[in-house]
């Protein structure tokens, strides 16, 4: 069969159409696809007592990022040693953390998870954070910390300890 350009183009036509339909059903909520793509910023806030203007300057759940931040649990306590960039931002970030016990002592060989989520929209990130131990006692590296979305973030940290478990969680407002 031979094709003329004409034909060709009668043929692209109905292609180029079927490859915009899934684009323009797109309303703009965060899903899978998108956050895997580029990690979309979405920026519709209106909906979650924060608007465009005021961004992170009006939020009041986050903590302020600082080289020594700490959180306890029942059992652990992690400290900030650095974020990469700081304070952290949208996108992936790296994270140095230094976990004791109560009583401040080094936790090495510690199994935990990092999960990042949107409370306000009800949803993580489709990247995994591995946790990684380093060489010094009780310090562990974070990375990649996607946070793909403007807005405030809660990332909790599930750890399994030789006693038990326990939950740690850090909250940042990203711009």
């Amino acid at each position: 069969m031979r094709f003329t350009s004409l034909r060709l183009f009668e043929l692209a036509i109905p292609l180029a159409i079927a490859a915009l339909v899934p684009l323009s059903a797109c309303d703009g909520d965060s899903g899978d696809d998108e956050a895997a793509d580029d990690h979309a910023d979405h920026s519709d806030h209106a909906d979650h007592g924060e608007t465009e203007a005021e961004g992170c300057e009006s939020e009041d759940r986050d903590d302020e990022f600082a080289v020594g931040l700490s959180k306890s649990g029942d059992v652990v306590s992690a400290t900030f040693v650095s974020s990469d960039p700081a304070p952290p931002h949208k996108g992936d970030n790296t994270w140095v953390l230094d976990f004791t016990d109560l009583g401040g002592q080094p936790m090495a060989g510690l199994t935990m998870t990092a999960v990042p989520m949107m409370p306000d929209h009800g949803h993580g990130t489709p990247v995994n954070a591995v946790v990684t131990e380093t060489e010094t006692p009780g310090r562990y590296e974070v990375t990649p910390v996607n946070l793909f979305m403007t807005g405030l973030w809660e990332v909790t940290f599930e750890i399994t300890t030789d006693g038990g478990t326990d939950s740690l969680m850090f909250a940042f407002c990203v711009e």
